[in-house]
């Protein structure tokens, strides 16, 4: 492989580069005035591709006095901007410069940009959809205008530089030109010309200048009509519905308030326009409500999913119930599989979807209280602690979002999609990944205490009992270390990979395998105590309840154990696969199947009742205060009201 040397004289670096002995240069995803933009392989995980995005920019001032101040400008714009943690802003990861060309190492964005999206698109983008992405946005800026010591103003808002990922998300991307804002600074104007505030042509920049770019950047994208090639601030001399007449009057009104010419006109935040926003999506009417139920968004060619304007105002009835005293009571639909488990905290539930939202619903009906966008789907339980809602994303990272507001507490990135569910102990939190580590992280700050690594991906989530983290691996061993420290305690290898995580017995713990086994270990040691064989792979985490360790099998069926003598004391066969752990509830346990199917047993074994939601349950139930709530890959969440 070519190492890099001196680029004078070419401004584009060929394929195969390799930058500071790591990132290997793979092809060029595009190019501005000012800099190259390469997509790279991250070469120190050399068991995966990880791929990141690598912002070249050349220096072209005279002498080297002038490079010095350059060079300085960007280590501190770099060095602010890596600070930055929110899952609309590009992670970065690394900056350096070589040879008077500054590189930014930054978190690839899979996806397409809103700009090529509405040259390739026939159909109007509906408002529903505009509205979600505009508060998405609008979110992202909310953090930068609110971060210390000073605002950062992002400057260049446009289509061009918004990213819809696949599972309709948004990014901003495109940092070059952001900068801490010092107020009333004047200098030079960057910017779009059309999306650009007036008061940025003089030098000018402050957060609501990012407002006038977001209204012109919604007036372009609601009436397809390019501000580039309108007269400069003349958006407001021809409002959004006389060209688009689908749009209604609230949001006309917000996009020409935003493109007011004098600031003060404006929304005085990015916080206050959203307030607008969602006002347009709190209907007055029942007629109102029926329309909004109804808007269905634009997705991108390659998209998996279709996101619902509002995911929680469908309500189904069951298709199927052997009994009638037990009934669905809601089903908020998400735009994409439920495979996460819930988790029912006060009068809120939360729970992730396939769709990359995590969803705060309210128990009692299912309406949407928030939704926190990530990067990809979301598989892990939520756990909810001291204000918290801490969770993990299939985009690699570990999130704490405020369990009242959804904003943006901290985001920790791992190397690879994070499939575990997190566990609270005390002030700290503890995760696996798919990258093999185990982190555990400040519960607070979300800073990384100690990681420490296995030969696979961790898709166990860990038990914390005392001073001890055990937490199951695919390379096929579950592993114990100490919480303060990390000090390793035990490895027990298993017959295959460990999917299950670990449940609590007397002394020791219970855990699956793909091996079609369940194990007991010993808790000091790792011993194993006793194994029962099923006749499929166990993924599923035992349930301990009333002497019994309850699990389920892919061969179908729900096995009862005996937790002293690993004896088995009855088991049901209840269809198809069971992958998702059963739970109880008072005298009552439940669990999901393969084939759609949620089951109400006994812990003697007798099966009580059971409805049929016509899609696979591989989710565990939720259960408290008589609410039972699952999901399922239909997409939806399903309440319902139990007795035990």
């Amino acid at each position: 492989m070519p190492n890099h040397n001196r680029a004078s004289q070419a401004n584009t670096l060929a394929p195969g580069t390799v930058l500071m002995n790591r990132y290997e240069l793979v092809r060029v995803a595009g190019r501005g005035g000012m800099s190259t933009v390469y997509v790279a392989r991250d070469t120190h995980f050399r068991q995966v591709e990880r791929l990141c995005a690598v912002k070249a920019m050349i220096s072209h001032a005279p002498d080297e006095a002038s490079r010095t101040l350059q060079r300085n400008a960007f280590e501190r714009e770099a060095a602010m901007l890596a600070t930055l943690r929110h899952p609309g802003i590009p992670q970065v990861f690394d900056f350096f410069t070589l040879d008077d060309i500054s590189y930014l190492v930054l978190e690839f964005i899979e996806g397409e940009d809103l700009e090529r999206l509405i040259g390739r698109s026939t159909a109007p983008i509906q408002e529903a959809t505009l509205i979600d992405w505009a508060l998405q946005i609008l979110d992202v800026l909310a953090y930068l205008h609110s971060h210390e010591p000073e605002p950062i103003v992002f400057r260049d808002l446009k289509p061009s530089n918004v990213m819809l990922r696949p599972n309709g998300s948004i990014c901003l991307i495109d940092f070059g030109i952001a900068r801490v804002f010092q107020p009333l600074q004047r200098g030079t104007m960057i910017g779009t010309e059309g999306y650009a505030p007036p008061e940025q042509y003089r030098g000018i920049a402050e957060p609501r200048g990012d407002l006038y770019a977001l209204g012109a950047t919604l007036y372009h994208l609601a009436t397809r009509l390019d501000p580039r090639l309108e007269p400069p601030f003349s958006l407001a001399e021809r409002p959004p519905r006389t060209v688009n007449p689908s749009l209604s009057e609230g949001f006309e009104q917000i996009i020409l308030r935003a493109l007011a010419y004098n600031p003060s006109d404006r929304f005085s935040s990015a916080t206050a326009m959203a307030e607008a926003l969602r006002s347009l999506r709190e209907p007055s009417s029942t007629q109102h409500k029926q329309q909004e139920r109804l808007a269905s968004p634009i997705v991108h060619a390659g998209t998996k999913t279709n996101l619902v304007a509002d995911p929680v105002d469908t309500r189904e009835q069951p298709r199927t119930a052997t009994i009638s005293a037990t009934e669905i009571v809601w089903a908020a639909r998400t735009g994409d599989e439920v495979r996460g488990t819930a988790t029912i905290a006060g009068e809120v539930v939360y729970v992730g979807s396939y769709d990359g939202f995590l969803y705060a619903l309210e128990l009692d009906n299912g309406r949407l209280v928030w939704r926190f966008p990530t990067g990809r789907g979301v598989v892990t339980r939520p756990a909810v602690a001291d204000g918290l809602v801490i969770f993990g994303s299939e985009d690699g990272a570990v999130y704490a979002v405020d369990q009242k507001t959804s904003s943006l507490r901290w985001r920790y990135l791992t190397a690879l999609p994070v499939r575990s569910s997190p566990a609270v102990a005390g002030t700290l939190v503890v995760i696996g990944s798919d990258d093999g580590f185990c982190y555990t992280l400040d519960r607070e700050s979300g800073q990384l205490a100690w990681r420490r690594h296995t030969r696979a991906p961790i898709r166990s989530s860990p038990l914390v009992v005392a001073n001890r983290i055990l937490v199951g691996s695919d390379d096929g061993s579950v592993y114990c270390w100490t919480v303060t420290d990390g000090h390793a305690c035990w490895r027990r290898g298993l017959g295959g990979p460990v999917l299950s995580s670990p449940a609590l017995l007397d002394a020791g713990i219970a855990i699956g395998c793909l091996d079609g086994r369940l194990y007991r270990l010993a808790l000091d040691s790792g011993e194993i105590q006793w194994s029962v064989a099923t006749a499929g792979p166990v993924v599923a985490t035992p349930l301990v309840a009333g002497g019994l360790v309850l699990i389920g099998s892919a061969d179908g069926t729900l096995y009862a154990i005996d937790q002293e003598r690993g004896t088995v004391i009855w088991s049901q066969r209840l269809g198809a696969q069971i992958t998702g752990s059963a739970t109880v509830w008072k005298s009552l346990g439940f669990v999901g199947t393969v084939d759609g199917r949620l089951v109400a047993f006994t812990l003697d074994g007798d099966i009580r009742w059971s409805i049929t939601v016509g899609a696979p349950i591989v989710a565990t139930p939720a259960v408290a205060g008589g609410w039972l709530v699952v999901g399922a890959l239909d997409g939806r969440i399903y309440a319902l009201r139990v007795e035990a």
